[in-house]
């Protein structure tokens, strides 16, 4: 899953716009940027990140420097708990020519000590969007983990593993994606949207339906 290997993949299904949510960094998410700049692909910013009830919420970013100060502050909530290659196996962090530049040695794949709440509103308060991963999947989907949606929480998306959405999320649109972790999986599943750009603010307009704007999942990909 090198930058170069993800944004050819992207091309050749058809998909416009990626975007990269490693689990609880973003590190990679600005080689990928800088691939996919280069062959016309768009792109947003992002991380997986995973709350003290190990729920996953995805948070998508246009700026990626509000992406790089979450992605801090988000490596400061992990526990330091060091990675066992063996058992987990090596965290690469690659450049555009897919040299290596270091291994990560703290242990990415854990809970981060914050909640649900105060996930989502660390992603709020940096600028991104909020979009919980795979609901209805075990394990870490949020219905799975907590039972039911939170009360005082309205995500505009909700990403789903299933072909509908399930009940609670009354007022949010469904998003399909990939959840790729090798090549061949990349658009696998895909949303499209109905937007005058790629941007996080269309996105929102596009679930709300503004101006003819549109969100549709297309589920089997494109």
């Amino acid at each position: 899953m090198s930058p170069r290997t993800i944004v050819a993949a992207a091309l050749a299904r058809g998909v416009d716009l990626i975007a990269v949510t490693d689990h609880n960094t973003s590190e990679m998410t600005e080689p990928v940027a800088s691939a996919a700049r280069k062959r016309g692909l768009s792109f947003l910013y992002g991380m997986e990140l995973q709350t003290r009830e190990e729920v996953h919420v995805l948070a998508y970013f246009d700026d990626p420097a509000a992406c790089r100060a979450l992605s801090e502050e988000v490596y400061a909530a992990l526990p330091d708990r060091p990675n066992e290659p063996e058992r987990f196996g090596d965290q690469v962090v690659v450049d555009l020519d897919e040299t290596i530049v270091r291994f990560e040695r703290k242990l990415l794949v854990n809970s981060l000590d914050l909640s649900l709440e105060e996930t989502v509103d660390r992603i709020a308060c940096a600028g991104g969007l909020a979009v919980p991963a795979h609901v209805d999947r075990a394990p870490y989907g949020l219905l799975v983990q907590l039972g039911f949606p939170p009360s005082g929480i309205r995500f505009p998306l909700v990403e789903v593993a299933g072909s509908e959405l399930p009940p609670g999320f009354e007022g949010s649109v469904m998003l399909c994606s990939s959840d790729a972790h090798e090549p061949e999986e990349v658009g696998r599943r895909t949303t499209t949207f109905v937007m005058r750009r790629a941007s996080l603010e269309e996105m929102r307009r596009a679930a709300l339906g503004i101006g003819g704007r549109a969100v549709r999942c297309d589920r089997n990909g494109g």
